[in-house]
Formats: C-alpha cells, structure tokens, sequence
C-alpha cells in the first residue's frame, strides 16, 4: 500500500490496526468532557466506594473468568469487571488507577465499535445544563428588589456540602481566570462556609491556621523545594 493509499501512515500503539483510532476516540472524549463542563459546571462529589462494593467486584471477577473459559466474553464483561473494582477501592492512587484501566476499557471498545460498524460519530449532548446554583444569603432578595421573583429551595446538609465544594472550585477558577484580589473575597466567604458546616467557626478556623504557621511557616520566603535527583 502506498503513501497515497493509506494518508495516514503506519498504526500507532493503542489504535488497534486503525490509523487515528485512539486519536479519535480520545477527541471525542475531549469534547464530551467540554461539554459536561459547560452544561454542569465543575462537579466535586464523593466518591462513593468502599469496601462495601467489594462482593460486587469479587462476582464481576468470576463472571469474567467464566465468561472467558466458555468462550462467551463480551465487552460487557471486561468492563463490568473494572468498574466493580473500582468501586471497592478506597485509597485515593489506586482508584485513579482502576478508573484509568475502566475509561481505557471503555475507548478501547468504542475502538471495536468503530471497525465494526464504521465511521460512528460522537453526538455531544445539549441543554440548558445546572438549572441551579449556590448562592449567597441575600442574592434571592436583591433579585426581589430588582422587581423580579426568583424561584428559591433550600439546600439539604449533604448536598449543601457538595454544593459548596463545587462553589469552592467555581470561585478559585475565577481568581485564577482574572487575577482580581477581590475573588479571594468569595473564596474566603465560601472556605468560612465548608469549616462552619464541618462545625468550626471563622476564629478556630485562624487559629489552626495559625497553628501551622508557627509550625511549618507561610510563604513569605518564596521557597521552593527541589526534588532529588
């Protein structure tokens, strides 16, 4: 085959004999994840695994091995099989790890899809995405005053929390994104917020702080640590 027959020259690693199939996948993946940004904002939820998703993971294991010996195994399987470990874990390097091994699963079977059936494109999903927001105490009754009538709930305590340390992340990327000194304003009202629902008050939260400033220091000196070769 020529230069000419094949535009793309030789497969790379990961695009199972397909010239830019992993570049592919990979881009639609890109655009996926843009897209549940823009719909959703930054999302910090809890993990939600543990020891207790342990027998489940231990069922995908055998269901997999016997799927394999009786020669019936499917994507299904394989992929069921990462998740369900993922889903035990706990510690924080190792579920990274099984969630990496799950999402390369995952493209890896797009990939089959893609020489099974051919040229299959990515349809991003649309709307009008987080219908609310956290807001601060007196926002509802300035929009009041504004002659207008917001439509307003109140927050239950876990979801509060969720809520804030998406807010958390919401105003520390508007401070990066502009530089202005008065977004670190909201970044302390929301940090004053997380340790009050944690049950610690602004004072104790400035004394722990300065606890660890007498301890370890700040940052006035600009060190920056090297590591070792």
């Amino acid at each position: 085959m020529s230069d000419a027959d094949e535009p793309y020259g030789d497969p790379s690693a990961g695009d199972s004999d397909i010239p830019r199939s992993l570049d592919r996948v990979l881009a639609d993946v890109a655009a996926e994840r843009a897209a549940q940004d823009a719909m959703w904002g930054v999302q910090d939820l809890p993990d939600g695994t543990g020891t207790e998703h342990a027998a489940a993971a231990d069922a995908a294991k055998r269901d997999c091995r016997e799927a394999w010996a009786g020669a019936r195994l499917t994507w299904r399987h394989i992929l069921a099989e990462e998740f369900c470990e993922a889903l035990a874990e706990t510690d924080p390097r190792a579920l990274r790890t099984e969630l990496i091994q799950t999402a390369a699963v995952a493209v890896k079977w797009v990939q089959a899809l893609d020489r099974r059936d051919g040229n299959l494109t990515h349809r991003g999903r649309t709307g009008p995405g987080r219908l609310e927001k956290l807001v601060r105490d007196r926002v509802p009754d300035l929009i009041r005053a504004d002659g207008r009538d917001p439509d307003v709930r109140t927050a239950g305590d876990g979801e509060y929390l969720m809520l804030l340390r998406g807010k958390l992340y919401e105003e520390i990327g508007e401070f990066a994104a502009s530089g202005d000194v008065a977004e670190l304003a909201d970044v302390l009202e929301v940090v004053y917020a997380l340790a009050a629902a944690r049950g610690v008050d602004a004072e104790e939260l400035d004394r722990m702080r300065s606890a660890k400033a007498a301890r370890n220091g700040a940052f006035t000196r600009r060190r920056v640590l090297r590591r070792p070769d």
